[in-house]
């Protein structure tokens, strides 16, 4: 779809705004402004004015339809103070602000201003509040309102302060506290200024609340007594309804949020929701509305507590619960699916974001639907709203504004929720680049059929999830095709019986017990050797592609999201990370594998219609690698990196270089690595793996057993050391918290996963203890008892919550299942401990039975969930275990988009590509090329083990086929 027409769109916006500042700017008759354009803000400032570091900072808030009008007067203050300021840029990035998905303690910030001095801020604040007074502006909440009801705010914050990475390998602008201390700007969604920054506002001599009240009541009835969850449009509630004493659900919508150019904001949308509560309610179609009424600004909705569970929840435990039961109760769950949508549908209305998280199904397959504020009449005036893949390409592609969608948007988002009831399947797919390339039918066939196969219930709705999901709405099914389909269908079979042998010396082999999630039974499919290769060849030459060849470059790979915060040297998002890839990738280039780099094509002989097949020469990997090691090390010196971490600091940096040199054979590279290391602390603050000591050791003990320097070893032990004695013991556990005083985004986080926590501080311990048993692989299995009992189980399978005491059940290598089985098996193969060779098997069925929900990456994802299952393989000589790998390879190429004619694997957001280790390409393809070639698990310390026995590579096609 041409985006011509938005880009104009957006121009026009930004200089209609920026125009209102330039005219207050010729009225003032005062030269030396500088108006700056750098999305998503537009800054204004006097050339030779400075700004402080920080203090009292000013925000103002405003809608798209006060925005205009809230500038323009604004700009008249602020111009007359000479004060500097900055404003979001477009309408577009207004409504980004506003919109209900932003962080809480950031919304409705559209104007942010810099006063010189504490008694500039308060007069500046009397000025704008005066000015803007009676216009209308959402509350910010990471704030104090200067008055009530103004759209003038205040906190203390970094101004000016120059922003340095800090001891999370992440950069920020830290505020410095008068005894010379830095600390983190924390942006909270209340308001929370440094106990010594003393307030010039008048409205700041009130106490500030410490404390939550004991119990809040609304409307004089409602007592509320749980918080379900909070966001920016406001929270949703549990709560005791006094005059009937049931129990309730109550929203909250808070004012000004998404608000459109309409007019409307989310307070319309739960009102209209209450009109849907009013109509579809008394028909079971959902709750039925308990009140509607205004508190403040606020409207909320009180409706009736559904029993049950979403539909994603709901699906795994009635599965888990009954094997032989499910295919009855799923297909009872199908038919509710659709009555509902025909009830909806029958009353004239659509709904517009139909998913599973939408709809509450009760023990025996009883279906109600939630949250129906999008349901409308087709053809009449709404703002695009969808949830990613649940919305048909039609909904997606929509205007921003506009009418809204027929009954077939509603059908198509009944086939991906059934898909998703049926396998767990998250049903997005990101766009290709150019579009032309892949039909959307044919993605579709083919991500269904890998969430499906080897599944009988899944498989027998097949037929119907695609019918369902067609591009063509003309040709989806409609609602009579599915229920004369259903009727068809006839009773489904059990579940395959589980067979699964209960010894330890059956190692995992076959692994399809109950409970492991909604694609236990069966075989899944499985990524063919070519299929392997393919991902690996154009993932190789994509990252060599988009490789920024400057010298000064800001980054060497694009990045997304958090990415942009991060240090571009480090693992995570940065170039470490890659250089490590490209150098396994020249390393393996060794072997026979003619289909993955050729090894005689030099960089000079490589052209286009090379590359455009996705195949790359060894000599450029080669002068990939080397520009990459080149750039990294002058970015090194320009600045300072507190963090030793692995993923986000200088051990993962050390790691990267050193394996470039090796594979270079460039021994002043190696060195440099070398030296970097030698410098890393062994002492800090920060036990974990990412960002603490745990990395730092891991590091050094790779790079003892790389070089045989004794050095190495004996700072990894002083890491041990310290690591003994940060330890906080309690009889049969070991926990090591990050200290709450320590200035780190995780200050007091105490973590059971791999990335920050027992199991990746336990897997350092373990690879460094000496054979026979020390102090180091005491604590290690006093580590792995700590998780042994902090094991959440359901079946055969097990999870861990991310901390003590609660959190997410969790899967992956950063918190979950993946990382904890990781050291369980690690720590089984030196012990011989059966518990934890059984408790690493549970984890690998818990990391199979997720791989269809699962994202891409490397952190929390199907890369590092597939090198544990191969750590399964190679540990225990198991291949049933590598052929559990090919299935999460087969979900990565399912997900994979086209990017001029490369099939390349998005990051964790599903559409993005990325490059970054943990996050991005980069782990993927790491984990691809151990799948196909082996080779030990990136950044461990593992002793290396034998190279397994390679699949010989298929035959070459023959000519024209």
């Amino acid at each position: 779809m041409s985006t011509t027409g938005t880009d104009e769109r957006v121009s026009a916006d930004r200089h209609l705004l920026e125009d209102l500042v330039r005219a207050a700017l010729r009225r003032s008759a005062e030269d030396g402004w500088d108006v700056r354009h750098r999305p998503p803000w537009t800054y204004v400032a006097l050339r030779q004015a400075g700004t402080r570091d920080q203090g009292w900072k000013l925000h103002v808030s405003a809608t798209p339809l006060s925005a205009p009008v809230v500038l323009a007067r604004a700009a008249e203050v602020l111009v007359r103070h000479r004060c500097p300021f900055k404003f979001a840029a477009t309408f577009a990035d207004l409504t980004g602000l506003l919109s209900r998905n932003v962080h809480r303690g950031s919304a409705g910030k559209f104007i942010t201003v810099y006063p010189p001095d504490d008694e500039a801020a308060a007069a500046i604040a009397e000025d704008l509040h005066r000015a803007t007074y009676g216009l209308p502006g959402p509350p910010v909440l990471s704030d104090r309102a200067y008055r009530p009801d103004s759209l003038v705010h205040y906190r203390y914050g970094v101004f000016s302060a120059r922003s340095v990475l800090d001891n999370d390998g992440v950069y920020s602008s830290p505020l410095t506290a008068p005894d010379g201390a830095c600390l983190v700007d924390r942006r909270n969604a209340w308001y929370s200024p440094p106990e010594w920054a003393a307030c010039p506002f008048e409205s700041g001599r009130a106490p500030v609340r410490t404390a939550a009240p004991e119990a809040v009541e609304l409307a004089g009835r409602f007592v509320v007594r749980q918080a379900i969850r909070h966001g920016a449009k406001g929270g949703v509630f549990l709560a005791e309804d006094r005059l009937s004493g049931a129990q309730v659900v109550i929203k909250q919508a808070r004012p000004h949020i998404s608000a459109t150019l309409q007019g409307q904001d989310e307070r319309d949308r739960l009102r209209h929701e209450a009109d849907m509560l009013d109509l579809f309610g008394p028909l079971g179609v959902t709750s039925r509305k308990v009140a509607l009424f205004t508190q403040g600004d606020n409207v909320f909705l009180a409706q009736e507590h559904l029993d049950g569970a979403v539909l994603t929840a709901w699906a795994e435990q009635a599965r888990a619960a009954d094997p032989d039961g499910w295919p009855h109760v799923a297909l009872t769950a199908v038919r509710a699916l659709t009555g509902l949508v025909a009830a909806v549908h029958e009353r004239g209305f659509v709904l517009r974001d139909l998913t599973p998280n939408n709809v509450i199904a009760g023990p025996d397959g009883s279906c109600r639907l939630v949250d129906l504020e999008m349901a409308a009449v087709p053809g009449t005036p709404v703002t695009k709203a969808y949830t990613a893949g649940y919305a048909p390409p039609e909904q997606v592609r929509g205007p921003m504004y506009g009418p809204a969608a027929g009954a077939a948007a509603d059908l198509y988002a009944l086939g991906a929720t059934v898909l998703h009831l049926a396998t767990a399947c998250r049903p997005l797919l990101g766009s290709d680049d150019p579009s032309a390339g892949r039909s959307w039918d044919t993605r579709v066939r083919g991500l269904v059929e890998v969430a499906t196969e080897g599944d009988a219930v899944a498989s027998a709705l097949r037929p119907m999830i695609l019918g369902l999901m067609r591009e063509n709405p003309a040709r989806r099914w409609d609602l009579r095709r599915v229920g004369a389909f259903l009727d068809d269908l006839g009773p489904l079979p059990a579940a395959a019986p589980d067979t699964t042998p209960r010894d330890a010396t059956a190692a995992g082999r076959g692994t399809t017990a109950a409970g492991q999630g909604a694609t236990a039974a069966g075989v899944g499919r499985r990524l063919s050797v070519a299929g392997q290769e393919r991902l690996l060849r154009d993932g190789i030459a994509h990252t060599l592609r988009r490789m920024d060849r400057d010298p000064g470059a800001r980054r060497l790979w694009p990045v997304s999201g958090f990415g942009e915060t991060a240090d571009p040297c480090a693992v995570q998002y940065g170039s470490a990370g890659v250089l490590a890839l490209l150098a396994s990738v020249l390393n393996t280039s060794d072997l026979d594998t003619p289909n993955l780099v050729t090894p005689n094509l030099g960089t000079a002989d490589l052209g286009t219609q090379v590359l455009g097949t996705g195949e790359v020469g060894r000599g450029e990997v080669a002068a990939a690698l080397r520009h990459g090691a080149a750039w990294t090390l002058r970015r090194l010196g320009s600045e300072a990196r507190p963090s030793p971490g692995l993923h986000f600091g200088r051990a993962g940096i050390a790691w990267g270089l050193y394996e470039a040199g090796r594979a270079l054979g460039d021994d002043a590279l190696r060195t440099t690595g070398t030296d970097l290391a030698l410098t890393l602390p062994t002492s800090w603050p920060n036990p974990d793996v990412c960002h603490g000591l745990a990395g730092t050791g891991l590091a050094l003990l790779h790079l003892w057993r790389a070089t045989g320097d004794e050095r190495f070893r004996e700072r990894a032990a002083h890491c041990a050391d310290a690591l003994l004695a940060s330890a906080e013991r309690t009889p049969g556990a070991v926990l090591w918290p990050i200290p709450e005083r320590f200035p780190s985004a995780l200050a007091g986080a105490v973590h059971y996963g791999f990335a920050h926590g027992v199991a990746g501080i336990g897997t350092f311990l373990l690879s460094a203890a000496a054979p026979g048993g020390d102090e180091y692989l005491e604590t290690a299995l006093l580590a792995g008892r700590t998780l042994l009992a902090a094991a959440q189980r359901t079946g055969a399978a097990a999870w861990w919550p991310e901390f003590p005491g609660g959190g997410v059940r969790m899967t992956h290598w950063c918190s979950g299942s993946s990382g904890v089985g990781s050291f369980l098996l690690r720590l089984h193969s030196v012990t011989g401990e059966p518990d934890f060779l059984d408790a690493a098997k549970a984890a690998a069925v818990a990391v199979r039975g997720s791989r269809l929900s699962s994202g891409t990456a490397a952190c929390h994802g199907l890369a590092g969930d597939g090198q544990f299952l191969l750590d399964m393989a190679g540990l225990l000589g198991d291949e049933d275990y590598r052929a559990q790998a090919a299935e999460l390879a087969a979900c990565l190429e399912a997900r994979a988009v086209l990017r001029d004619g490369l099939l390349v694997v998005p990051d964790e957001n599903g559409d993005t590509v990325s490059f970054g280790w943990n996050t991005g390409l980069a782990g993927v393809l790491d984990f691809l090329l151990r799948l196909r070639h082996g080779g030990p698990r990136p950044w461990t310390a593992d002793v290396p083990a034998p190279e397994p026995a390679l699949e010989p590579a298929p035959a070459p096609a023959p000519a024209g086929s």
